[in-house]
């Protein structure tokens, strides 16, 4: 994670190395950056993250999850994707969104 920006994003995403910053910037950073500290808690957003913690982001955003919480919270989204697989197969069956919603509660 980077609480700054990143660049060279058809590369980053060519190799498939997860780039969580806060978007892209061409200026190389060699002579303006230095690494001042690493495996220590970040303030990024208004959101502290500490070693340890769950970092899930694609580009629409970043989700951290306190270290003490991971299990629960997988196990939780699991569930939830468990239930919006069964209301996509509802609606490719015919039933509307509406009624799914009504029916299982999520979407």
């Amino acid at each position: 994670m980077i609480n700054g920006w990143h660049r060279d994003t058809p590369q980053v995403l060519a190799q498939n190395w997860p780039v969580l910053s806060r978007g892209a910037y061409a200026q190389d950073s060699s002579v303006r950056t230095q690494v001042a500290d690493y495996r220590c808690e970040i303030e990024a957003g208004n959101v502290y993250v500490s070693p340890g913690d769950l970092l899930f982001g694609d580009r629409d955003g970043v989700l951290s999850v306190p270290a003490a919480l991971v299990e629960e919270v997988t196990e939780k989204a699991l569930e939830k994707v468990r239930g919006e697989k069964t209301v996509r197969k509802a609606i490719e069956g015919g039933m509307s969104a509406t009624d799914a919603f009504a029916k299982f509660g999520i979407l």
